[in-house]
């Protein structure tokens, strides 16, 4: 039974990965039309990077995920599943024509996906996947005038359409003033700023509120108004799956015409249960102008098509028109970055 057993999660592999890594492309449908509505979905959430560039605590999280007689196939699969043509394969499995694509710094917890690596994997595909590139901070009181530059010059040079910053896997306080020169950068250049809010179950990132509650980081948003912040996972805590800094993403955004918010890893199995909860939130408060989808894939094969189709399942629960839909999968992107 044991050898039948593997045979089985051998196979299932070995299809995983035809299906999603090597299988030609067929004709793929892209969008959805809900009440005579079309929808051309965008998901702004995705990330890159290499199994080398993870942290070891990160892999260890990740291999769990994994039969242990296949974790050797890990790093393959997800080398390939993050580079250029897996990406294009998540996003064509899932109708979705257009997505962002994140660097990351996050040396102590996940790992680097750098600003070069991500220009390499979209530079060819300019009209498909937009880069969030994004800017060191471990070593901010030696050289922080330097990788000030350097993002700036980055964004320029490889026509970033955002820029990413995760407070909690950095290691950075919101309310530290010390980065507002990133923001400053943000509104002198118009590249909107998505920002990780909320907890997470990676190894080391923090939990505490200053690091997670968007609250925290106000002031900032006050003192620039040019710049437009996009509040990632909307305060979601995922190491606890609640929603437990959403009324923070609420106030702020129903308070500063610059503030947005992201549902990335709502649409996820885990959070099944809570997702109607949010987007009905969303709709009374009436803010639905304010969420601009993403989904905080590829995480693994048929992760970012799952998440989109559960994201669409709950909007049709809690009554949410095609207009409504198309605002959030697609029109609010549009209008924040000028498509």
């Amino acid at each position: 039974m044991k050898k039948i057993l593997k045979g089985i999660l051998l196979l299932s592999v070995i299809a995983l990965v035809y299906n999603y890594f090597i299988k030609p492309d067929a004709e793929v449908v892209y969008g959805i039309n809900v009440d005579g509505i079309q929808i051309d979905p965008i998901d702004m959430h995705l990330h890159t990077g290499t199994w080398e560039a993870l942290t070891e605590p990160y892999k260890e999280r990740y291999s769990e995920r994994v039969p242990k007689a296949f974790r050797f196939l890990i790093s393959s699969l997800l080398s390939s599943g993050l580079k250029t043509e897996g990406l294009l394969k998540q996003i064509d499995n899932a109708g979705i024509r257009r997505a962002g694509i994140f660097a990351v710094y996050s040396p102590d917890t996940t790992g680097i996906a750098s600003n070069e690596f991500l220009y390499e994997q979209i530079k060819d595909h300019p009209d498909r996947m937009f880069g969030f590139y994004s800017i060191r901070t471990d070593h901010w009181n030696l050289n922080s005038e330097e990788e000030l530059k350097k993002l700036e010059a980055d964004l320029i040079k490889y026509q970033g359409k955002g820029i990413k910053l995760a407070h909690a896997h950095q290691q950075m306080r919101l309310d530290d003033k010390r980065f507002d020169g990133i923001y400053d950068i943000s509104e002198r250049l118009g590249k909107p700023l998505y920002i990780h809010t909320g907890t997470s179950p990676n190894p080391y990132t923090r939990m505490e509120p200053p690091y997670v509650d968007p609250l925290y980081l106000e002031e900032s948003i006050k003192k620039y108004p040019g710049a437009i912040f996009i509040m990632g996972h909307s305060g979601y805590d995922s190491f606890l799956v609640k929603l437990t800094y959403l009324d923070s993403c609420i106030e702020l955004a129903k308070k500063y015409e610059n503030v947005y918010i992201e549902p990335g890893a709502l649409g996820s199995r885990k959070a099944s249960e809570i997702l109607p909860i949010y987007l009905k939130r969303m709709k009374e408060e009436g803010i639905i102008d304010r969420v601009i989808y993403g989904s905080d894939g590829p995480q693994f094969p048929g992760y970012t098509a799952s998440h989109l189709n559960n994201m669409i399942d709950a909007m049709e629960e809690v009554g949410y028109t095609g207009l409504e839909m198309k605002a959030v999968l697609e029109s609010n992107f549009e209008r924040v970055f000028d498509l």
